[in-house]
């Protein structure tokens, strides 16, 4: 009887789950949305959060939700988080700071949307790129670049998060 009662059980269980693993399609009718009700269909509709309005194809926040992030952000400005860039150039010859501005500009032009930071820690003139959080993001950049810069290698640093 104890069998019978747990394989029961095992078995309501086991298509419950799988009934709550079918999706749901939301049937709309084009007075609610001034869209024909063909189009919708299979597709859920969207609900907003109290603080926001939909207008005109925009969404437009309310102002205690636009305060809330700003103070968010002005809370954690001076926040550093760990990750990780990659050392381009590194040297401390006579041409060192001629040769770490070429090539600031050189990977500028080849690679627009990395952030790139020329610094000079005496007597060093060095040149890093990117921030990446992962150390698997920062080395398949590397790896991606290393034609270009044969003598690069990975470096932990903290960096502002906004």
């Amino acid at each position: 009887m104890k069998r019978l009662f747990i394989a029961a059980a095992v078995l309501l269980f086991s298509v419950l789950s799988l009934e709550a693993q079918t999706t749901d399609t939301l049937a709309v009718s084009h007075a609610d949305t001034g869209v024909a009700a063909d189009t919708l269909a299979g597709k859920r509709y969207m609900n907003y959060d109290s603080l926001m309005t939909y207008l005109d194809g925009q969404v437009h926040l309310s102002d205690s939700l636009t305060k809330a992030m700003t103070g968010q952000v002005d809370r954690n400005r001076g926040r550093a988080a760990q990750g990780y860039r990659i050392r381009i150039y590194f040297d401390n010859s006579q041409n060192a700071r001629t040769v770490s501005e070429q090539i600031v500009d050189t990977f500028k032009v080849h690679h627009p949307d990395v952030p790139v930071f020329r610094i000079y820690d005496n007597p060093y003139f060095k040149v890093t790129v990117g921030e990446f959080r992962t150390k698997s993001d920062a080395m398949r950049f590397l790896e991606a670049i290393r034609p270009e810069y044969p003598t690069v290698f990975l470096v932990k640093e903290s960096f502002s998060t906004i």
